[in-house]
């Protein structure tokens, strides 16, 4: 069946910093400005007029995205959570803050198992190339929450040669229904942090060079306000467009409904939370 999520956080009213910005008569954003979106199914409502974008376009997956901001050659974007907290000496969240959060099950962060995520010890987990986040989620939540041993992680195995595979984005969204043979076990790794810490999960955040020019910082906000505005208002559509993942138009409607894209205070405190933990557990440093 459908997708089923806390609802109600579509109906919040609107942050309004955004709107008393001070409009800016000649806009600034050009091609020399360049912005890395993800691009997966959940990220859909972000990008409602991007097709207008007054600004280069990229399209990263989560860990080269990483990548590219750290090595200089993107100003602002939908960065994993794992490299925002990275990358925090040169990036700051765009104001108001937005990115991609959710409250229990995300359907699309997925280990796929042989034996239940309890018996891993031990385990060859094979991690989707594309992940930066949930690959350090997964370590915090089979090695710390679990305390289970020896559990290994190799990006890019074949499933024959694996316990567990982690995956993400549309490629989790098709497995769900295609696994391979034997992986007869699902951990869901938003459901499984909320148990663990009753707070939501940040997956990526809208993040900016934070030397970059304060009314280009400003401006882009208005227009990323303005498009996600427009996504949302006609989420049906925005849903029907996203055929990859071989959902149905209301599995996917349910599915982006389950996520805060204007972040709240608990969504913050999620993100806070997680870097916390990785600190502890030296789980920052590049991979």
């Amino acid at each position: 069946g459908a997708p089923r999520c806390a609802l109600g956080w579509l109906d919040a009213p609107r942050s309004h910093v955004v709107d008393s910005l001070p409009v800016n008569p000649t806009p600034k954003l050009s091609t020399s400005t360049i912005a890395a979106r993800i691009p997966y199914a959940n990220a859909a409502p972000f990008y409602a007029l991007w097709a207008d974008a007054p600004f280069a376009v990229r399209n990263l997956v989560p860990r080269e995205l990483g990548r590219e901001a750290e090595a200089g050659n993107v100003d602002l974007g939908l960065m994993a959570a794992g490299d925002f907290v990275r990358l925090k000496d040169r990036f700051e969240l765009l104001q108001p803050p937005m990115g991609l959060a959710v409250r229990g099950q995300v359907m699309s962060v997925l280990l796929f198992s042989r034996r239940p995520a309890d018996a891993l010890a031990n385990a060859l987990v094979s991690v989707s190339p594309e992940t930066s986040t949930s690959v350090r989620l997964l370590h915090l939540l089979l090695d710390v929450r679990r305390g289970l041993p020896g559990a290994r992680y190799v990006r890019g195995l074949e499933p024959a040669q694996a316990d567990a595979l982690l995956m993400i984005g549309d490629s989790a969204m098709r497995m769900r229904n295609r696994r391979p043979a034997g992986f007869t076990h699902t951990l869901d790794l938003g459901s499984d942090w909320l148990e663990w810490t009753g707070l939501p999960f940040t997956f990526a955040v809208w993040a900016v060079r934070s030397n970059l020019d304060p009314a280009l910082k400003d401006e882009f906000a208005r227009f990323l306000d303005a498009s996600l505005a427009a996504g949302l208002a006609d989420l049906p559509a925005v849903a029907r467009q996203q055929t990859e993942p071989g959902w149905t138009a209301d599995e996917m409607e349910a599915y982006l409904r389950c996520f805060h894209y204007r972040f709240g205070p608990e969504d913050l405190k999620g993100l806070e939370r997680f870097e916390e933990l990785l600190r502890q557990h030296d789980l920052i440093r590049g991979d």
